[in-house]
């Protein structure tokens, strides 16, 4: 029963029922002070009972009608308020885009205070105040937003970046350890603290998190990048350990991110590296002669010469030589080293058999698509060999101990080894 069919009907009944029974007459007396009574028909006080239900029967109506007015209003102009936000962050977005990034943020806290629970206003608010250097406001909107979306992953990587950008580094790993607290932590997480880590040189606990990313599934793309990423961090964590003087523990870090980028020159350099400071020079020696046979890189073939230090010592040259022969067999079709073979063997007065191997690389093809300085050796290569078919033996061997001078220039010049070999100066006697 509602409230204003009891104030119309059962108040006044009720009321009546009782005068009736306190007052068996025909009508009653209204006693207004001592000396001030009205008698007053019972039928018409009946009456005015009923009229004073139905009135405070409207002001009830009235009441719920302009309490739900208000509400509606109240809706209405939150609805413009949010249409209104949404539009100010599109404005912000458009600012952005054009690389106005003060107005952009502007309207992006605009469109935060015209909306709080408008989330994407608080991430380009906070984006925009990152982008500008401006941490402690990033930090701000970052935590609006998690607290609007406490399940976002995004809101929490967001937050966690900046605080550790403001050095709160443990804020930062307790927020994103939380949610693992209670089962399997999500490889986003796991992703930002592999790089958390990693960024504080924690390089075990790094390469822990890149472990329990491996059991998670990923997309082929995201499982690459995450390869990526792990070879940068056993390198930078090899390069850390040979600033140590930990070598070994250098080499094994390396290894596995030759492991991790198959397909790059730099892991398998510091590779041979590390095995050359922890006195293993042969392993040293076989692990760029496999780079150079994998990825064909001149680089690989620069610290093998280096590694025999052929400064003045004949017997080195011809060591060095004899591994440059063998690297060419390893990767036939290449002639470079075939190239500084023969320049070292110039070096030491076999210019026969130097000049052998300067004609057996002129039969190889030329790979047009390298973008060295190797192309033009072997290009001059091919104007000796031309010469030599044409009869012209005197000029072709001039042709070909010039070639020995450039090639000498470049491989005995200074690599990015550091190890510096005196430049070859061929001799004309042969």
């Amino acid at each position: 029963m509602g409230i204003r069919l009891i104030l119309t009907v059962a108040l006044p009944v009720a009321g009546a029922i009782y005068i009736l029974h306190f007052n068996p007459r025909s009508s009653v007396e209204l006693r207004l002070a001592d000396g001030l009574v009205f008698p007053l028909p019972l039928v018409m006080l009946v009456v005015l009972s009923a009229l004073t239900g139905a009135l405070f029967a409207s002001l009830v109506s009235w009441t719920e009608v302009g309490l739900f007015g208000l509400a509606r209003w109240r809706e209405r102009r939150s609805g413009r308020r949010r249409a209104r936000a949404r539009g100010v962050l599109v404005r912000a977005e458009n600012l952005r885009s054009r690389g106005e990034i003060r107005a952009a943020r502007r309207k992006a806290k605009k469109a935060a205070r015209l909306d709080p629970t408008l989330s994407p206003a608080f991430t380009l608010a906070g984006d925009l105040a990152a982008d500008a250097g401006d941490l402690e406001e990033a930090i701000r909107c970052n935590e609006r937003l998690y607290s609007l979306s406490p399940d976002s992953l995004e809101a929490l990587v967001r937050l966690s970046t900046n605080l550790e950008a403001v050095g709160r580094h443990q804020e930062a790993e307790k927020m994103l350890l939380r949610l693992g607290e209670n089962g399997a932590v999500h490889p986003d997480i796991l992703r930002r603290l592999r790089d958390m880590f990693a960024g504080q040189e924690r390089w075990d606990e790094a390469l822990a998190a890149i472990g329990k990313l491996y059991a998670a599934w990923a997309s082929p793309a995201q499982r690459a990048a995450d390869k990526r990423a792990e070879g940068d961090i056993l390198m930078a964590a090899g390069e850390a350990k040979i600033a140590l003087s930990d070598a070994k523990g250098a080499a094994s870090m390396l290894e596995e991110a030759v492991r991790c980028l198959p397909s790059e020159r730099a892991p398998r350099l510091r590779l041979g590296e590390a095995y050359q400071a922890a006195g293993r020079d042969k392993r040293a020696v076989k692990t760029w002669e496999e780079g150079y046979r994998h990825l064909g890189e001149p680089e690989f073939l620069h610290r093998i010469v280096a590694q025999y230090a052929p400064r003045d010592d004949v017997k080195a040259k011809r060591q060095a030589a004899s591994a440059m022969i063998a690297c060419g067999r390893k990767r036939e079709g290449d002639p470079i080293p075939l190239v500084m073979a023969a320049t070292l063997l110039f070096e030491v007065d076999k210019g026969e058999e130097a000049r052998k191997w300067l004609e057996a690389a002129t039969e190889m093809p030329l790979d047009q698509s390298r973008e060295d300085s190797w192309v033009g050796i072997v290009m001059s290569l091919l104007d000796a060999r031309g010469k030599l078919e044409s009869g012209d033996r005197l000029g072709a061997e001039s042709a070909f101990q010039k070639v020995a001078k450039e090639a000498g220039r470049k491989i005995l010049g200074e690599p990015e080894s550091g190890f510096v070999i005196r430049p070859v100066e061929t001799s004309s006697a042969d």
